[in-house]
């Protein structure tokens, strides 16, 4: 019997998704030009992390004795992107806060940013996006979050000899107002094989 015992092929090297990427907010696609346009969020420290939390349900059927395909059920999914953002503005201040106001204050030369309380439709950021290069394409991965609020609030930690870096974990939302309600809060670009 003739079997690899390692997963590496000619293609492996071709295949790592490397570095940390960079963070964009509301990038959108011109489909004519293929240009892509955003906010770049700033400088990162300590990489950039997105993960799909996915839970099930194995539906039960009197006489059968496991899992059988098919009868899996998803119940619920959330996508979350927690980005180490090294790079302070006041609006990436304000993004780690939901449900906060982002305005120009009345002491000269500052922005005031507070709580108000609550959420509204109009604090969720339409998408944020992670783009980030494999090795084998000229095309990067790009991996974009709908309907974005920041899950966790705001800690600023500082210390000598150092810069501080917020942790924003951003959760994406599923769209009340799209067709039949189903739709998906991320979605995943992934370039073809040469």
């Amino acid at each position: 019997m003739v079997i690899k015992t390692s997963g590496y092929t000619n293609k492996t090297a071709e295949r790592y998704l490397m570095d940390a990427g960079a963070v964009y907010k509301n990038l959108t696609f011109d489909e004519a030009t293929g240009e892509a346009s955003g906010e770049l969020l700033g400088a990162t420290n300590g990489g950039n992390e997105f993960a799909l939390e996915q839970e099930t349900r194995e539906v039960e059927v009197d006489g059968v004795k496991g899992r059988t395909k098919g009868n899996t059920i998803l119940v619920r999914e959330n996508a979350n992107l927690t980005v180490n953002l090294k790079e302070l503005t006041a609006d990436n201040v304000a993004l780690a806060i939901a449900g906060s106001v982002n305005k120009l204050s009345n002491i000269e030369g500052y922005r005031e940013i507070t709580g108000k309380g609550f959420i509204n439709l109009e604090d969720y950021t339409d998408s944020i996006a992670l783009v980030a290069r494999l090795t084998g394409s000229n095309k990067p991965v790009i991996i974009v979050l709908h309907n974005v609020l920041s899950m966790e609030g705001f800690t600023l930690p500082t210390e000598d000899e150092g810069e501080a870096t917020i942790a924003l974990n951003l959760g994406a939302h599923y769209d009340a107002d799209a067709e039949g309600n189903v739709n998906s809060p991320y979605t995943i670009y992934w370039p073809l094989e040469a």
